[in-house]
C-alpha cells in the first residue's frame, strides 16, 4: 500500500492510474476478475454487471487525492455509498488509522470479496445492503463518497436520505461521475448555494451548512 501515490495531483495520466490500480488490486490479493465473471454469469441484473472493473471502480490515486482535498479531521467518519470492492476502505484502513469508514455495497458477490480484504482493519465497517430500500438503515457520517448509480431513482433516494443528516451536522459529499454531479449542481442548492463547491476534474466536493 505504500506505493499508492500521495494526495497531490498525480503525474500519471488517467489510463495509467487505472492500470496501476488494477495491478495493485492483484498484488494485494483481490480476485475481482473472477467475481465479475460470476456476477455476469449468475446475477446479470446486478448494477454495472459486465463493465470493465476499472470503469466500475475509482483509481487509488484519485481516491487519495479526494481525501487530501476533503481534509477530514481526526475521528471523522467517511461513508462510501455503493462501495464496490472497498478501495476507499482499504486506503483508509491502511493509511488513515485516525479516521473511520463505513462502506455499503448492494452486490453480495462484491461485498463478500470486499469484506474479506477489509477484515484486518479495526477502523472499517462493511456491509451488504441497499440503502435506497424502504426502511433500510442509512449510515451517518461526516463525509460521503458517491459514484454514479446505475439509475437516477437510486441517486434521488440517496440524496433524500442525506438531507435530514445535513440538518443535524455539517457534511460533505464527494460526487464522482457526470450523472451525480449534474444532479447536485442543478437540483440540490443546499449543497451548492451556501458553500461554493470545489471541482477537480472527474469529481467535485460539496458541503452543507448545518
Amino acid at each position: 500500500m505504500e506505493t499508492v501515490p500521495g494526495p497531490e495531483l498525480s503525474p500519471l495520466s488517467y489510463p495509467e492510474e487505472r492500470e496501476f490500480s488494477s495491478m495493485l488490486d492483484v498484488e494485494l490479493g483481490f480476485d475481482i476478475a473472477s467475481c465479475e465473471a460470476r456476477i455476469l454469469r449468475e446475477f446479470p441484473a446486478t448494477p454495472w454487471a459486465g463493465l470493465d472493473p476499472e470503469t466500475l471502480q475509482t483509481p487509488y490515486a484519485e481516491l487519495r487525492r479526494m481525501l487530501g482535498f476533503v481534509e477530514p479531521a481526526p475521528g471523522a467518519r467517511i461513508a462510501d455509498i455503493g462501495a464496490g470492492y472497498g478501495r476507499m476502505g482499504l486506503l483508509i484502513g491502511a493509511l488513515y488509522p485516525e479516521l473511520s469508514f463505513i462502506g455499503v455495497e448492494v452486490s453480495p458477490v462484491r461485498a463478500r470479496e470486499g469484506g474479506r480484504m477489509l477484515a484486518p482493519f479495526s477502523n472499517i465497517q462493511w456491509r451488504c445492503g441497499d440503502v435506497t430500500a424502504s426502511g433500510a438503515e442509512f449510515p451517518e457520517a461526516d463525509h460521503y463518497f458517491m459514484y454514479d448509480f446505475s439509475d437516477l431513482e437510486s441517486l434521488f433516494r440517496v440524496i433524500d436520505r442525506l438531507k435530514p443528516i445535513a440538518r443535524k451536522r455539517r457534511i460533505s459529499v464527494i460526487g464522482r461521475g457526470r450523472r451525480t454531479r449534474d444532479h447536485i449542481e442543478r437540483m440540490e442548492p443546499w449543497l451548492t448555494a451556501i458553500v461554493p463547491p470545489r471541482h477537480f476534474g472527474s469529481f467535485s466536493i460539496y458541503r452543507s451548512e448545518a
